[in-house]
């Protein structure tokens, strides 16, 4: 007959709240590292975005209060507004459709999906991961940061800068 072994991996521990959930093979950065080296999820970072997320709910009630909605009339089909905006969050859209149709409406958006899609491939360097303003990744901080800002501009310009038949106009004028 065959004899069971009895002696355990890891042996109970009554201090220990944990359980083992999988045995992982490789070089990945939580290997090696035992239960006490980590935090756990619950409820460390839970109650935090818990309270974040309170904080914001209460922050928009209290603007939605204090602000008006920028509502407009009833949409009429017989007139049109003009210039008819898109929402602001597509007005750096509508503001490259304005200049050419092919390169803003299907060329720049479709270069930017494409970049998106290849990030993961170009930008393999791990260090500086995770860090706010990483001096190591200055090149990719410096890249969104500029894409940004172009979005932000054509968005401005799109919301005041546009007028009837979306003529260029000087809002303080």
């Amino acid at each position: 007959m065959r004899e069971v072994n009895t002696k355990e991996v890891f042996p109970k521990n009554s201090n220990k709240t944990y359980g083992l959930m999988e045995l992982v093979k490789g070089t990945k950065p939580t290997v090696g590292l035992q239960p006490d080296d980590m935090v756990f999820t619950w409820p460390h970072l839970l109650i935090r975005e818990l309270v974040l997320f309170v904080v914001v709910a209460g922050l928009l009630l209290v603007a939605a209060f204090l602000f008006d909605a920028p509502l407009e009339e009833v949409a009429n089909p017989n007139h049109p507004p003009n210039p008819a905006k898109a929402p602001w969050y597509f007005l750096g859209l509508q503001e490259l459709v304005s200049y050419s149709a092919f390169a803003g409406g299907v060329l720049i958006p479709t270069l930017i999906v494409v970049a998106l899609i290849l990030i993961p491939f170009i930008d393999r360097k791990r260090i500086g991961v995770g860090v706010w303003f990483a001096k190591q990744r200055a090149f990719a901080n410096g890249l969104f940061f500029t894409f940004l800002l172009v979005m932000l501009v054509l968005i401005i310009i799109g919301t005041f800068f546009r007028g009837p038949n979306w003529d260029f106009v000087v809002p303080w004028e």
